[in-house]
């Protein structure tokens, strides 16, 4: 391996930002091919527009709680689906994050039905109605998850919201700790017994700490207090963050995000191939050429790797990261998509493998001797 070379400094992530791309245009501009440059500058737009995320759902599923949770810049909250009297939202967002409420409704599979699966997250929100333990909501998601054919995640988006807000206060803290000693599981069962008379006089902090936290929040803090009674008020809050479930929701909305973003790479790929086929083949134009020279390029194939590791045909056969550690690993997987490539694949998950062996072939060389 050449010294200094690595895959990260060979392609880099490239993502939105594409400087090859960027240099395409202005050549292209500089050459008065106004046609190509056109209809580059298009497709470039096209796979640069941000992602629009929709948080969606029956009314009362929670959907702003989980919105406000998630604080994605780019996500809205549509109208309710299944409402009387009321049209279905349209679902057309690029990324659409769906919301039920602690159960699984008919509603709830007729319109998870009609969306593409990779174009979906589903949160079990309000995890914490869900029998008497999170492990509870766990097998009710895993149980939807079967039925739908698709990951679901269980989530309580009231606290993880409330934790993105503001942090335990003294006061908070005071009041929990003077009753985290108390020695009566169904102090927490339910409001009505957290906030009773006869537990203390502090009835209005008590109500305080349930309306800034809710139960399930309380009876968390509760619970970590008796076992590290010094417990500040940031650990608190990142220990609450971490039960309401939200960074695995935060975590599936990046990978799916991500997936959704490399497939868009494809789609420019093949794009400038249509334009590279389009352009006129006249003696004073040059655009053909130097698409194709920039499809043959380090950056669009590795644009190229993406898309295709995240083909929904062919994602399940990638292991490990997209970048391989070293020539020895690019070639190895070089081979093995090149096996792949020989089965027997549909039209669009064999274009997937070649994008990805190519993408590695190239990697290979670059970091090898050969010099590719």
């Amino acid at each position: 391996m050449s010294a200094g070379v690595t895959a990260s400094g060979l392609v880099g992530d490239y993502g939105g930002h594409t400087p090859g791309l960027d240099q395409l245009l202005a050549t292209l501009r500089r050459a008065g091919d106004p046609g190509a440059a056109e209809g580059l500058a298009a497709a470039a737009g096209k796979w640069r527009r941000p992602l629009r995320i929709q948080v969606t759902g029956r009314a009362r599923s929670g959907k702003s709680a989980l919105l406000r949770a998630l604080a994605l810049i780019s996500a809205e909250e549509t109208a309710p689906v299944d409402e009387p009297g009321e049209p279905e939202p349209d679902l057309d967002g690029d990324l659409i994050v769906y919301v039920l409420a602690a159960a699984l409704q008919p509603a709830d599979r007729r319109v998870l039905a009609a969306l593409p699966p990779d174009r979906v997250v589903v949160v079990l929100n309000k995890a914490d109605a869900i029998g008497s333990r999170w492990a509870d909501a766990v097998t009710a998601a895993d149980r939807y998850a079967r039925e739908l054919g698709l990951p679901v995640l269980p989530v309580v988006s009231a606290l993880a919201a409330h934790t993105r807000a503001g942090t335990p206060s003294e006061d908070d803290l005071r009041t929990l700790r003077r009753h985290a000693g108390r020695d009566d599981p169904a102090f927490t069962l339910s409001p009505e017994l957290f906030t009773a008379a006869d537990a203390g006089p502090d009835t209005a902090d008590r109500q305080a700490l349930l309306d800034r936290w809710g139960l399930y929040g309380v009876a968390c803090a509760l619970v970590a207090l008796r076992h590290e009674p010094g417990l500040g008020p940031q650990p608190l809050l990142r220990l609450l963050h971490a039960v309401s479930g939200i960074d695995a929701v935060h975590t599936r909305v990046h990978v799916q995000y991500g997936g959704i973003v490399a497939r868009r790479g494809g789609e420019l790929l093949d794009e400038l191939a249509r334009l590279a086929a389009r352009a006129l083949p006249e003696s004073d134009s040059r655009a053909s050429d130097l698409i194709e020279d920039y499809l043959a390029g380090d950056e669009a194939l590795w644009l190229g790797v993406r898309a295709g590791l995240a083909c929904p045909q062919v994602r399940h056969l990638a292991s490990g990261p997209a970048r391989p550690a070293d020539a020895d690993d690019a070639l190895a997987r070089a081979e093995r998509w090149r096996a792949v490539i020989a089965s027997d694949l549909p039209a669009d998950a064999r274009r997937a493998a070649v994008r990805v062996h190519n993408g590695y072939v190239r990697i290979w060389g670059r970091m090898s001797s050969v010099g590719l």
